[in-house]
């Protein structure tokens, strides 16, 4: 099916200047306090420049040029910058008007070098043409999809793969038709890499890891069967040489497509090899083991080239860099870095080009043993950033890129990293020294593992074990609970605690784990249950002991946390609030918080968390406070939003009892909580003294910091209601009464019950 794109227009960029209005943000040197005398939005903890879509090519003077699409956020625009490589100059550099991020989507032409790449939050498709002053857009992709990745073709054919649809489409460059040719393969969610080869279009997939070829004539894809032995759930990259097609999967697997037969296998070879070298046409390049070596395209022979440039290469090519002779170039995701090798002169380069990056998205928030707020931001290898509430602006902690979760181990804070699986133990007495040793080198789980999220200190019950729920790899479902001893270096994985689920939150009562799930495992893969459940599990066993639906049809139970009488809180979808009690195993009380609020995948940066006996939680886009007693809620930040780019989300307090939130989807937002943590006093005179027909029940209260606190007052259980005149009593009638101040300090319920025979 063929779908024309909307006209074409241009999009003028000063060069190295951004276009203004298209998204671009600033973060402030300082806090900005908001109209809510409350609210303090404190800033974007981390910045990045991440750039999964690059490459490099030339120019129409044959000038060497790095093309980088740099990942913006909710709020910005993701950034297309041109520089010249001779001088490391920028060309050309604009926010693009619509989408924010791209996977690895940029391709050029073989025709003319022109470059194409999409946005991949929203499908968007852009043109450059090398040299012109203007970026274009090509109007929006399929409905639905997702762009994943992309290819240009001999004849200028652009081809794209999708996510979550798994299909092939292509792009005729000057009529603008889209035409689908459908899903690669059955239970295929992305197309990662795709290779045109004239009347043949090979494409590598995810979850499965699965290599088909498209015949553009009959419109058939055909699977090819990887070598024995193949269990990687992904085929990264796909590059003919000549007669060699180059497989990027669990290593580099090399495939005489003349032949039809595997013919080499580089355990440790990178997903991609460069073209073919100009001045050796048996010769391409690629890492293995971490140094760029020549491999021949007759031989198989495996040379290094002594050079090691300390990145996995996004794309290769030749440029012609100073006049001396072709230079082999490699750009890679962060920063943009670019390096160039001149194999005959043995001169190497490294530039990193001036790009102007955006607010990593704040995907984990966590309090540290030291009362200081951390947050873990997405794809982020500058680092994670520490907050501490007694000092100006935010440290970034280098080296940790994609952080999920945060817990503590005694004094220590604890965290998992995406997607090695792995988790990590940060010592806090001592300097952040990533690459010296603190924190320890990762502890990879394993066993399939890729999100480590949620983490419990079980010493008081296993000494010296912490106990990580875990998010399965794409493609898989069975996350697991994992017991890890750090002191030993030691773990133990238990997957599959609720069959063909995900636990993403836990808490520990009486020695047993209680844990609720997300019916989904990893991305790339549909769930095959329908929904949530909440759960007890030994952790001295590793038996679950039992588990049930606390809220029939949510797709996550999570943001667990334990009130002063033992009953268990906890948040279904993104629109309910439970009260659970565990000695009947019954839910008795739903709250409902936004009956429209759209279902999180996991659900895990949904929190509650009690203070001083006040039960506050964060999720359907708002901070909240929730009376225990009446159940009212009343939203303290945030609420009902339609832009991304307004959400509300994730928990933490810090040494002093402030709350924090992630907002806007970058920014570290403040609550200041009231100092008041106590309640007011209520007293109740009933008259007459001894009642025999009624009684009169006359209530009041004082504070010391609310002028006028709140009585709530409910008979023979019925609703609560604001107490405004005296209650009247009948004979074998109660009222139930307590008073609450404007910090949310509430009294303990009380009762009279009359008899008739005081």
């Amino acid at each position: 099916m063929a779908v024309r794109l909307r006209a074409l227009f241009s999009l003028t960029a000063v060069a190295a200047l951004a276009t203004a209005g298209l998204g671009a943000t600033t973060p402030p040197a300082t806090a900005q306090p908001s109209a809510d005398s409350a609210v303090t939005d404190l800033g974007e903890p981390v910045h990045k420049t991440q750039t999964l879509s690059s490459a490099t090519g030339e120019g129409p003077d044959g000038a060497p040029l790095g093309y980088y699409v740099v990942s913006g956020n909710a709020t910005t625009n993701a950034e297309f910058t041109v520089v010249d490589l001779r001088t490391n100059e920028n060309v050309l550099q604009t926010r693009v008007p619509h989408g924010h991020s791209s996977q690895r989507t940029l391709a050029k032409s073989p025709v003319d070098g022109t470059i194409y790449f999409a946005t991949s939050d929203e499908a968007h498709l852009y043109r450059y043409v090398p040299g012109a002053t203007e970026l274009e857009y090509l109007g929006p992709g399929p409905d639905g999809q997702r762009v994943w990745s992309m290819a240009v073709d001999a004849d200028g054919t652009v081809w794209f793969g999708s996510y979550p649809g798994g299909r092939l489409y292509s792009l005729d460059p000057g009529t603008g038709d889209i035409t689908d040719h459908g899903q690669a393969a059955e239970g295929e969610q992305y197309i990662k890499s795709i290779e045109p080869a004239g009347d043949t279009v090979y494409v590598g997939t995810q979850p499965n890891g699965r290599l088909l070829e498209y015949d553009r004539g009959s419109g058939e894809f055909s699977e090819i069967a990887m070598p024995a032995g193949h269990s990687s759930s992904e085929i990264t990259a796909l590059n003919l040489r000549e007669n060699l097609l180059f497989v990027g999967s669990s290593g580099m697997h090399v495939r005489d497509v003349d032949a039809d037969t595997w013919v080499d296998h580089l355990s440790n070879g990178g997903a991609r090899v460069s073209p073919v070298a100009p001045n050796d046409p048996d010769g391409v390049y690629l890492r293995v083991g971490g140094e760029v070596s020549r491999y021949d395209l007759r031989t198989g022979e495996v040379s290094g080239l002594g050079w090691r440039p300390n990145a996995t290469a996004e794309s290769w090519s030749w440029i012609d860099r100073d006049g001396t002779g072709p230079w082999l170039a490699l750009t890679y995701w962060r920063q943009g870095r670019t390096y160039g090798f001149n194999p005959e002169t043995r001169e190497s380069s490294y530039q990193v080009p001036d790009l102007l990056g955006a607010g990593s998205p704040i995907i984990s928030l966590g309090t540290g043993p030291d009362g200081n707020i951390y947050t873990g931001a997405y794809l982020s290898p500058p680092g994670m950033g520490r907050y501490n509430p007694d000092e100006e602006g935010f440290e970034l902690l280098n080296g940790t890129s994609q952080v999920e979760g945060f817990g503590t181990f005694g004094d220590d804070l604890v965290f998992g990293r995406y997607p090695q699986g792995a988790v990590y133990r940060y010592d806090l007495s001592e300097p952040w020294d990533y690459y010296g040793g603190n924190p320890e080198p990762r502890r990879p789980l394993g066993d399939e593992q890729s999100r480590p999220q949620d983490f419990v200190d079980l010493s008081d019950t296993l000494p010296g074990t912490v106990a990580v729920a875990s998010v399965p790899t794409g493609g898989r479902h069975g996350g697991a609970i994992s017991l890890w001893q750090p002191d030993e270096g030691t773990h133990q994985v238990y997957r599959h605690v609720i069959e063909n689920q995900t636990p993403v939150s836990l808490v520990e009562h009486d020695g047993i784990l209680l844990g609720g799930t997300s019916i989904q495992g990893g991305y790339g893969i549909d769930p095959v249950t329908e929904e949530a459940r909440l759960f007890a599990w030994d952790p001295a066993t590793g038996e679950t002991l039992w588990d049930l639906t606390p809220v029939p049809g949510t797709p996550t139970v999570s943001g667990l946390a334990l009130d002063e009488d033992g009953h268990l809180w906890g948040i279904a979808g993104s629109s309910t609030v439970f009260e659970f009690d565990l000695e009947k195993r019954e839910t008795i009380r739903t709250i409902e918080v936004d009956a429209d609020a759209p279902a999180t995948r996991y659900g895990d940066d949904h929190r509650l968390l009690f203070d001083h006996g006040r039960l506050f939680g964060s999720t359907a886009n708002r901070l909240f406070v929730i009376d225990q007693v009446t159940g009212e809620l009343t939203t303290l930040y945030g609420g009902e939003v339609d832009d991304p780019a307004d959400t509300v989300h994730e928990l933490a307090r810090d040494r002093y009892g402030d709350l924090y939130v992630v907002g806007a989807d970058t920014r570290l937002v403040r609550y200041d909580l009231p100092e008041d943590t106590t309640a007011p006093e209520l007293t109740a005179d009933v008259n007459p003294p001894h009642p025999r027909a009624r009684a009169v029940v006359r209530l009041s209260a004082s504070d010391a910091t609310d002028d006028a606190p709140e009585i709530h007052v409910r008979v023979d259980g019925g609703e609560w209601s604001e107490y405004t005149r005296p209650v009247v009593l009948r004979r074998g009638q109660s009222v139930e009464y307590r008073a609450i101040d404007d910090a949310w300090n509430s009294t303990p319920v009380e009762t009279y019950a009359f008899t008739g025979q005081d």
